[in-house]
């Protein structure tokens, strides 16, 4: 999706074993020895080329500690390739639909409402993602927009909407949420920043009544035709609500794959992407 376009993406779907792998990393990043262990017919080489597939086609990051290597899901071609086919409008309906139907099948049998014990679901375990998106635009370009134009692209709300975003690009600068009189709310804290280079930021990031510590780093790297391959890192210790890992892996994927990059490269702003109002998924 990021370098070939589409037809490499469909091509690494195509197959059942990849599919299942991508299904074993949506839940977890796992370095390849846990996932061959999850496959008893294949041999390690086999999910090797499976593996090696799924990152050429930027489905999968490669990250080595050691001598262990870690697969993490990238999300952003999966959403690129979905917003191709599905506008603003529709995607807010068909993801009212799909919570439906997950409501609907988690009611006990004869439609019974939930009892206080089952809908009191333990928290989320913490969670680590990652994340690339390629950007036609040189470094410092796209790092003024993570920064000084983060306002512009940035379509999550805590508050409401009309609220002013702000991120101070220095050592200890804010990045907040502001209405005014002293109101408003707190994204995060920079805690690294080399521009055009890296920005680095701590901060509950949403998760605003979750007991967790969240760090959220970018990572801007020059690619081939003047263009940026922009890396996020998300770790999240602590206990996150249910749900909160694949709602901001699916979070990441529209802001940078959707947002960022049509700000960058196209210079239109979230309100002019046709867009219902949006707000993050957090605890309440």
């Amino acid at each position: 999706m990021l370098r070939r376009g589409t037809a490499i993406v469909w091509k690494a779907l195509a197959d059942p074993s990849r599919r299942r792998l991508l299904d074993l990393l949506r839940r977890r990043p796992r370095t390849t020895g846990q996932l061959a262990q999850r496959f008893p017919r294949l041999s390690r080489f086999a999910v090797m080329k499976h593996l090696g597939v799924l990152e050429r086609a930027d489905l999968v990051i490669v990250r080595r500690e050691g001598r262990r290597r870690w697969n993490h899901l990238n999300a952003v071609p999966l959403r690129l390739l979905y917003e191709r086919w599905v506008g603003g409008y529709a995607d807010h309906w068909a993801g009212s639909l799909v919570g439906l139907k997950k409501l609907v099948e988690s009611q006990p049998e004869g439609g019974a409402s939930m009892s206080a014990e089952h809908a009191q679901r333990p928290a989320a375990a913490p969670f680590h993602i990652e994340q690339e998106v390629l950007i036609r635009a040189p470094r410092p370009r796209v790092f003024d927009a993570l920064t000084r134009d983060i306002g512009q692209w940035w379509a999550f709300r805590l508050t409401q909407e009309g609220s002013t975003l702000t991120l101070e690009p220095r050592v200890g600068g804010r990045f907040f949420e502001d209405l005014g009189d002293g109101q408003g709310a707190l994204w995060g804290i920079v805690q690294h920043i080399k521009r055009p280079e890296i920005l680095r930021l701590n901060g509950a990031l949403g998760m605003m009544r979750d007991p967790v510590v969240s760090v959220y780093t970018y990572e801007l790297t020059e690619a081939e035709g003047n263009a940026t391959r922009l890396k996020l890192t998300h770790r999240v210790a602590g206990e996150p609500a249910p749900q909160a890992e694949e709602n901001y892996r699916g979070g990441w994927g529209k802001l940078l794959g959707r947002y960022l990059k049509t700000y960058v490269e196209e210079g239109k702003r979230y309100t002019e992407l046709g867009d219902p109002p949006y707000k993050p998924s957090t605890s309440n």
